[in-house]
């Protein structure tokens, strides 16, 4: 395929660093807040794409997208509400909104990235760019990026590492073989499984409002990659 390296070179390096800057924000609300929530509100991620492909490149929105957008704004009104029954953890959900806001930029952008270079070039360039954020943010900050010291700790990140790159190849290759409208919805709902290992590994009781919310905001989120991809 013949690579458009000047559209390469304008939109590698935003997408890039957005989906670094998501990263960051993600697991670091991860880290600070409530799985359920963070993991929940990044899942949106969809919803900004496509207010992002509207606004910016013109493509139309339809009755049933606005409305399962709606859907999910409510869902996540509905995560802010109530408190956690966990002590000494926050909900995390601006680190979950930043996540989304990200990830939806990154993605929308991501489009124009593989019009240019193609689908295998487009996640090398750009996984390769996002590195960066986390070097200008380790540098800024002066952390010192720690390995693990024992065996569980590295068994640990390389799980995390090969599930995260496994998830972005299983996802090209469901669509190389089967349609999106098919595949997105499957890969919207993995929040699910997140929840419940959050709730059974780290011991969370989320409030009921928040599992309303999330169930409000996942559903949706699944019914709106369905328009999506159809």
């Amino acid at each position: 395929m013949h690579v458009d390296w000047s559209a390469l070179a304008i939109w590698a390096p935003a997408t890039g660093g957005f989906l670094g800057i998501a990263y960051l924000v993600y697991y670091t609300g991860l880290q600070r807040g409530s799985v359920t929530v963070v993991s929940t509100a990044a899942s949106a991620w969809l919803a900004v794409t496509v207010l992002i492909a509207v606004v910016a490149f013109g493509e139309s929105l339809s009755l049933g997208q606005a409305g399962l957008m709606a859907v999910i704004f409510v869902g996540i009104l509905m995560l802010s509400a109530g408190r956690l029954n966990v002590t000494g953890i926050s909900s995390g959900l601006p680190w979950g909104l930043g996540a989304m806001f990200a990830i939806g930029v990154a993605l929308a952008l991501l489009d124009r990235v593989t019009e240019a270079a193609g689908p295998m070039m487009a996640v090398l360039v750009v996984r390769a760019v996002s590195i960066a954020p986390t070097y200008v943010f380790a540098r800024l900050r002066r952390v010192t990026v720690q390995m693990p010291t024992n065996r569980n700790g590295w068994a640990l990140l390389l799980a995390v590492g090969l599930l995260d790159a496994g998830a972005y190849v299983g996802y090209n290759l469901g669509v190389d073989t089967a349609s999106v409208a098919v595949v997105a919805p499957i890969a919207a709902a993995h929040p699910v499984a997140t929840i419940a290992l959050a709730v059974a590994l780290s011991r969370e009781r989320p409030h009921p409002l928040h599992w309303a919310g999330a169930v409000a905001a996942i559903g949706a989120t699944i019914g709106l990659s369905f328009l999506v991809g159809a």
